[in-house]
């Protein structure tokens, strides 16, 4: 107790040396609009009126939730205000002091799984108000009584974030339809690292991460973490972690090791060996599974690179999405016969996949507005290989998955409007267009033209997961599967089938719809997983 109160005498004298000037983390500024409010006992909905549909169905998810999202701690979900903000592409969400508030950026994520994005905000977001409302006791409120919410975000010393974000991503996963930590692609880094995670006996490069190897991020490690202390330790270990950091303060980040240490025995190395030694033990006794597909390009060693979306821009040459540590994502071709690889152009923060029609290609990038940081829009840009610098299609801002329609140079796209709708729009060479509302929130995560049918297929996530549809004029969205909580992704098309990544072999693989015989089936195996298939000219599948 002498230590406690000899800690906030000092922080009193430092609070009173001259005059305090708070700093405040903000997102940056929306653009103008008219602002409105829903306020309940729990919560305080803040959001443009041009979402005041999606402001009462995340309240409504908030409300079912809320008598379980506090499991596991003593106490619940803080009172706080959740701000909505509508017009930015790049979606995220973050729990923040200074003020308090649930910060939601409401446009779905592109690259997302088979539940609709309010949901996957409520269920990890709204677990934060929880962890923040355990840390805010004893000597934090104190400070917070005498110096406002700057004393509260003390306490943020007592969970690292590895815990912070693991035991969101896991109340996520068992709150929901289908959370993260039910995706293979969740788990993939590591199970590809293997015993590598092991072999080094300081482990703080996993939790701090490296600009020279890749580490996969807090969330992935966090969730292994937090799962197998709370299957190995019982539910009140954060709890318990919490309670003795907020009432032995002057241990500040230390104090999550000697709690752990205290009641049981452990630490968080010992925590990340322990859990990942398990992990490794289950992965090893699954059934091998072999690649069934040959590498074209080499890749080099001691180097992330990552190839995606690839697609045949003619006979002999594909198109692929080139990353990697040190330099730019870019567009490269490759020939397919030898390998042999030469960058087209340098991208932007690319958005939705790109495509080709054999002469041009097109994909979007996230573009910030230059007055309103909370404004990013999702542009249309379009590449010739026969020229040296792609073009930004004008008047297109909030655009994803460009189609191109056979040859004829019609195009179809997907626009989503900040008051959360999707519309699938074609446009023909006379530049006349044709729209498809999609029904309710339905979310669209894909679109593809079928030159056999000479239709367009999507992806649809809605509440009963995802499924895919087909347009038909006159009729609008039609469903060509059932809806199920299985993740579908990176959608093409030819030939009447449809070519898609799917989680329901267990594993990350391509498989193949055949209209004609309105069956599906897998393509591909692979030891860690298989992704974004697209047909070849040749017959085979990239």
């Amino acid at each position: 107790m002498r230590r406690q109160l000899l800690l906030l005498a000092l922080l009193c004298a430092l609070c009173g040396a001259e005059r305090a000037a708070a700093q405040y983390y903000t997102w940056g500024s929306d653009p103008p609009q008219k602002w409105s409010a829903i306020r309940t006992p729990d919560v305080r909905m803040i959001y443009p009126d041009t979402v005041a549909g999606i402001a009462r169905r995340t309240l409504f998810y908030i409300r079912s939730v809320r008598p379980d999202i506090g499991y596991g701690f003593r106490h619940g979900p803080m009172r706080i205000p959740f701000v909505m903000h509508p017009e930015n592409f790049q979606s995220n969400g973050l729990v923040m002091y200074l003020p308090k508030r649930v910060e939601f950026l409401t446009s779905p994520a592109v690259d997302s799984y088979s539940m609709p994005w309010y949901k996957q905000l409520v269920a990890h977001e709204y677990r934060h108000a929880v962890q923040y409302n355990n840390l805010n006791r004893g000597l934090i409120r104190i400070l917070s009584y005498l110096i406002g919410q700057q004393g509260s975000t003390v306490g943020l010393l007592f969970m690292p974030l590895w815990a912070l974000e693991g035991d969101a991503v896991m109340n996520e996963t068992e709150m929901s339809s289908y959370g993260r930590g039910r995706q293979p692609r969740f788990t993939i880094e590591y199970r590809a690292l293997g015993y590598e995670v092991l072999r080094r006996r300081n482990c703080d490069k996993w939790f701090c991460g490296s600009f020279r190897d890749f580490v996969p991020d807090h969330y992935q490690m966090g969730y292994q973490m937090v799962a197998y202390g709370y299957d190995r330790y019982g539910d009140e270990i954060w709890d318990k972690t919490l309670r003795y950091g907020v009432r032995n303060a002057y241990m500040l980040t230390f104090s999550t090791s000697v709690a752990l240490r205290k009641f049981y025995g452990t630490g968080e190395g010992i925590l990340f060996r322990d859990a990942f030694a398990d992990l490794n033990r289950f992965w090893d006794s699954l059934p091998k599974v072999a690649d069934s597909g040959r590498t074209l390009t080499p890749l080099p060693e001691k180097n992330y690179t990552t190839y995606t979306h690839p697609v045949s821009l003619n006979d002999t040459t594909l198109v692929a999405l080139k990353t990697d540590f040190d330099r730019p994502s870019r567009l490269v071709a490759v020939d397919s016969r030898t390998g042999r690889e030469r960058r087209r152009t340098w991208t932007g923060l690319v958005s939705s996949r790109p495509a080709t029609d054999g002469q041009q290609i097109w994909w979007t990038e996230y573009r910030r507005s230059l007055l309103f940081p909370e404004r990013v829009n999702s542009r249309l840009v379009v590449f010739d290989p026969e020229k040296k610098r792609p073009r930004t299609a004008p008047k297109l801002r909030n655009v994803l998955y460009p189609t191109p329609i056979g040859r004829s140079g019609a195009l179809a796209w997907v626009e989503y409007t900040p008051d959360g709708h999707y519309t699938i729009v074609a446009e023909d060479s006379l530049r006349q267009r044709t729209a498809w509302p999609m029904p309710g929130f339905s979310e669209v995560h894909g679109l593809a033209w079928d030159n056999a049918t000479e239709r367009l297929y999507t992806l649809v996530t809605d509440d009963s997961g995802m499924w895919i549809g087909r347009i038909e004029p006159g009729e609008g969205l039609q469903a060509v599967t059932r809806g199920a909580y299985i993740t579908l992704s990176d959608l093409r098309a030819a030939d009447g089938k449809l070519y898609y990544g799917s989680i329901a072999s267990g594993r990350d693989e391509a498989h193949c719809f055949d209209l004609g015989e309105g069956r599906e089936y897998r393509l591909s195996t692979s030891t860690y997983g298989s992704f974004a298939p697209a047909p070849a000219d040749s017959g085979a599948v990239w």
